[in-house]
């Protein structure tokens, strides 16, 4: 039975590496026995805004991840009050991001296995 892995970004991909490197991760638990998700809120919620250029800093591409996410099926959610907070009103659908409240939050947590912050 495979394990259910939350990955939880929640600081800005400005200046930081953590949704670039939960991306990452996450793709690469693929070849294990693991069942990977991410969780983006707070700051995190601004990468999945239609301008943000990561590959601009020497990250992973936008469209690249984007591609592992449909190849994989690897589910995104962002919570919806960080994304009105941050004003991050056109998500880039390539994402396929799902909005949750965080009202929601203990009920998706408890989904996995493992929920782990970066």
């Amino acid at each position: 039975m495979s394990k259910k892995v939350l990955f939880v970004v929640y600081q800005s991909p400005v200046g930081s590496v953590w949704v670039n490197e939960a991306f990452r991760t996450a793709f690469g638990m693929y070849g294990e026995d693991v069942e990977p998700a991410l969780l983006l809120m707070n700051e995190g919620v601004v990468a999945l805004a239609r301008e943000c250029k990561p590959e601009r800093l020497g990250l992973l591409s936008v469209k690249m991840v984007q591609r592992y996410v449909k190849r994989y099926g690897t589910p995104v959610y962002a919570v919806g009050e960080d994304l009105d907070a941050y004003g991050v009103r056109d998500v880039d659908e390539g994402f396929s991001a799902q909005t949750v409240g965080k009202n929601k939050l203990p009920e998706l947590f408890r989904q996995h296995d493992y929920v782990i912050f970066m």
